[in-house]
């Protein structure tokens, strides 16, 4: 059996990693705003 080398595994790794690390990040970038903006006003009580 052929061993692998480590510098294959490395750069195999940097190909999977790096668009995927870039589209979680965008991700969570553009939804953050759902999460953040629009929560209703604390309510004031009836006198």
């Amino acid at each position: 059996m052929k061993k692998t080398s480590a510098l294959s595994v490395a750069l195999a790794f940097l190909v999977v990693a790096v668009p995927l690390s870039w589209g979680l990040y965008r991700s969570v970038k553009n939804s953050l705003p759902l999460f953040t903006a629009g929560s209703p006003p604390a309510a004031v009580p009836a006198k």
